[in-house]
């Protein structure tokens, strides 16, 4: 099984996605507190030409591929959520109750049991941060609690988590918000909530794909979604600038909600995760598109089920994405690094 962030996403549903972006945002968390009706069942297909064919925009020019795939690690999880690489290239996925930690050539090397599913996942130093729906955990390398957030309420959907210092950052996809807590786990403030007074564009979140990150440069860097950019803000929540613009071309970000996550190279370029049209791309720092980590072809299993492909990147400038529906960790490597597969990674 996977999250319902995750299920099937047809070709015609990821255009009216994109379509409603604008009140898909109210219609998502309402979704959240009550039961939909369901779908009739004696509707007729529309005809062809009410329905939009974004197949040529799934092609990828031989040239624009700047990385190649060099095996993949399967996680054993029926529900993979989230992913993280340590200081020494360990590769944390988080899923159903546990975080499996794998070494960086996919051995497994151990696990931490988690109270409930995780829906985000950070590593600061040695503590291994936990953003649950509500809340959010500090862990120790055993899997000791070292601190509990108090609760956000019944409105919230946590979706990324980051810490620098004594500041550590949550989004709150529910509440639509970037939330700052005190090293005690005491909120310090909120940011970015539409029409609130605090300077920022906004957030818009169509739907439960919210990311955030600290950037080497201090500034923390949120996807806005629904505004189709990456976004850097000061510690204090202060809009510093954006990139990022709406385009069903390869250059630009489609659909309701993308990028839907993105990560950072040792280099700091950026790499950004997509939905509906299935891709990741690499862009430089300054929001440049440079080429694709891999595209639709190479990342859909079918048009009937898309992965959301969650994205992190080790110290040697590999690409790890993981697939949620498979549970499996995808590895790229820039195309003039590929190395040979290690036994662990054929799997």
């Amino acid at each position: 099984m996977h999250s319902d962030a995750d299920k099937k996403v047809s070709r015609r549903g990821f255009l009216n996605a994109g379509l409603v972006a604008a009140g898909g945002a109210a219609g998502w968390l309402a979704g959240c507190d009550q039961a939909q009706p369901p779908a009739p069942t004696n509707r007729q297909p529309l005809g062809k030409r009410f329905t939009y064919d974004v197949s040529e925009y799934e092609k990828v020019e031989p040239g624009q591929l700047l990385f190649a795939a060099a095996g993949q690690i399967p996680t054993g999880l029926q529900a993979a959520s989230c992913l993280a690489v340590g200081a020494d290239d360990a590769l944390y996925v988080g899923g159903d109750q546990v975080i499996k930690i794998f070494e960086k050539d996919g051995r497994p090397r151990s696990a931490l049991a988690l109270p409930e599913p995780p829906q985000a996942l950070a590593l600061d130093k040695d503590r291994v941060l936990v953003a649950f729906k509500d809340h959010f955990a500090i862990f120790d390398g055993a899997g000791q609690t070292l601190l509990k957030g108090e609760a956000l309420g019944p409105r919230a959907h946590l979706t990324a988590i980051a810490a620098t210092g004594e500041v550590l950052f949550v989004a709150d996809a529910g509440n639509r918000e970037v939330v700052r807590f005190d090293a005690a786990g005491k909120v310090l403030g909120r940011f970015g909530k539409l029409g609130s007074k605090d300077g920022n564009p906004g957030f818009v979140v169509p739907s439960p794909y919210f990311h955030l990150m600290i950037g080497s440069d201090g500034l923390l860097w949120v996807a806005n979604p629904g505004r189709h950019q990456i976004q850097a803000h000061t510690l204090e929540g202060r809009f510093e600038l954006g990139w990022g613009q709406p385009a069903m071309c390869v250059e630009g970000f489609c659909g309701c909600c993308n990028p839907s996550f993105f990560a950072r190279l040792p280099d700091d370029r950026f790499i950004t995760s997509e939905r509906g049209l299935v891709r990741i791309k690499v862009y430089d720092a300054k929001g440049k598109f440079l080429g694709l980590v891999a595209g639709h072809s190479q990342l859909a299993q079918n048009d009937q089920n898309l992965p959301v492909y969650r994205v992190a990147c080790d110290s040697a400038g590999r690409v790890l994405a993981l697939d949620p529906i498979t549970g499996v960790i995808r590895i790229f490597v820039p195309k003039a690094d590929e190395p040979q597969k290690t036994p662990a990674q054929q799997k």
